[in-house]
């Protein structure tokens, strides 16, 4: 008999498995005018099932059926009259969460007056110990404490787990706190305080036994610490354990005497972006010979207009210089300044005659036409460049910036067209006189004591120029661009 009742209990419970409303820790049967088992004993906090195998029967926890007195149970419970089936039906299921010993019977007719009465016994759930309890039972792990609280990591870390961390002493947290010149009010009002303490915690149970020299181990946060083993002992990252291997029920404690401060976050500033460009290995050297490694890595947002190696290198032949001799230059500074706006101009931003300012103060002018997108005389090849404090436009020249004679030109000359391709009309002017014009170096490209008011530049190359026009003993200047 007792080998047919376990075939047919397996039966029954795996027939209740599809019973998603049924589903629970343990399983009470109700039929011929029993529960079966009738003591079951469970701990606090599980669930048992009730399922109906015939007839209609109830699930009564409050008042007996028989006296009409209270059960005095812990917490009265109650599951409604279901008719059962071979198959099992769900009556219902209850989570006991109140240790003690609960009666019940059916209350059904005279159910109850024929037997059908039951009890179940609900032990207190064991106690637990979690890595939260061994930090908060520590009189040398108060500040983490704090901490953990702060940072709203109680609960993760009072979960299941497992978890090992490794945890700083007061000392060790004070060290960090005086050295950082802030508070531990401070300390604990940061932003990035949960990422410093998941750098503490790592997923899975790391005995001491389980660690070796030059192990690295991934953290909750996401980066490795690295374990040494030597003769002075073990060490997380810089951090020595000095005690190890306090057990919890959810994990492992290991007692550390420095704060283990997570690497800082990869950066993608437009220093990065030119650094890491393979086509801007001239203008990262000219940025860090200028000295604006650190304006272009700072956390103000920024444009750049960045000339690739073949335009720099095509400005230093042009001025027959070396690129040694570039880097070199007082104006380096000033130059490199031309090529930056303050603020994100990305290149939707942008529109034909816009006059944006830069950081040295002159403005660069935008051209948009058929052939694209200029800056000045230079074309934006690659726009878009995002970097965390800016954008990066990439282009094929050297912007180079107007002489203090150009910014002072007399408004009386006027050149047409400018920007112009191969002749130009000097506008006001009467008779002849003399046309000189330069490039930004300073070098003359064209010399003409009897020029009229026509005068062909077909001979130069595209750029920015410098012209002078003298009549009578007056000389006036402005600027020229060719294309």
């Amino acid at each position: 008999m007792k080998h047919l009742f376990s075939t047919a209990l397996a039966f029954v419970m795996a027939s209740f498995a599809g019973f998603a409303q049924c589903d629970a820790d343990h399983v009470v049967e109700a039929s011929s005018f029993m529960y079966a088992p009738s003591m079951l004993t469970i701990e606090q906090g599980e669930s048992v099932a009730f399922v109906n195998l015939g007839g209609t029967h109830d699930v009564n926890g409050d008042v007996d059926s028989q006296t009409g007195m209270s059960f005095g149970n812990p917490e009265a419970f109650y599951l409604g009259a279901v008719s059962g089936t071979p198959e099992g039906e769900c009556i219902g299921t209850y989570t006991f969460n109140v240790p003690g010993t609960y009666n019940y019977d059916c209350s059904i007719g005279n159910h109850a007056a024929q037997g059908m009465v039951a009890s179940i016994v609900v032990n207190p759930a064991p106690m637990t110990t979690t890595v939260v309890d061994v930090i908060v039972n520590s009189p040398d792990h108060e500040l983490l404490e704090a901490a953990v609280g702060a940072a709203g990591l109680v609960d993760a870390l009072s979960a299941d787990g497992p978890f090992t961390v490794f945890a700083p002493t007061d000392a060790a947290v004070t060290a960090l706190v005086e050295a950082l010149e802030i508070t531990a009010e401070d300390l604990l009002a940061l932003e990035n305080l949960g990422d410093i303490l998941k750098y503490h915690v790592v997923a899975g149970e790391a005995m001491s036994t389980d660690l070796s020299d030059g192990q690295m181990i991934a953290t909750l946060l996401g980066p490795d610490v690295t374990v040494t083993i030597n003769e002075e002992g073990v060490f997380i990252n810089n951090a020595q354990v000095t005690v190890a291997d306090i057990e919890a029920d959810n994990g492992v404690v290991h007692v550390i005497d420095a704060v283990l401060l997570p690497p800082a976050p990869p950066t993608n500033t437009i220093l990065d972006v030119i650094q890491n460009s393979p086509e801007h290995m001239l203008l990262a050297a000219a940025v860090d010979a200028a000295g604006l490694a650190g304006a272009l890595s700072g956390e103000d947002t920024l444009t750049v207009f960045a000339p690739t190696d073949a335009a720099i290198t095509a400005l230093v032949e042009a001025l027959e210089i070396t690129p040694a001799d570039l880097l070199a230059l007082e104006t380096l500074g000033d130059i490199l300044k031309y090529h930056v706006v303050a603020g994100l101009a990305m290149s939707t931003d942008l529109s034909d005659g816009q006059m944006i300012a830069t950081l040295l103060g002159p403005d660069v002018t935008v051209a948009i036409n058929e052939e694209g997108v200029f800056i000045n005389d230079a074309q934006v090849t690659v726009a878009d460049i995002m970097a965390d404090n800016g954008v990066v436009h990439v282009i094929d020249a050297v912007l180079l910036p107007p002489t203090d004679n150009v910014e002072e030109a007399k408004a009386t000359v006027q050149l047409m067209p400018n920007p112009a391709t191969d002749v130009v009309r000097i506008g006001g002017l009467q008779g002849n006189a003399n046309v000189v014009i330069r490039d930004l170096a300073g070098r003359m490209v064209l010399n003409n004591d009897n020029a009229g008011q026509l005068f062909n530049i077909s001979h130069l190359g595209a750029g920015t120029y410098v012209v002078s026009v003298t009549q009578e003993g007056v000389t006036a200047t402005t600027k020229l661009v060719v294309r």
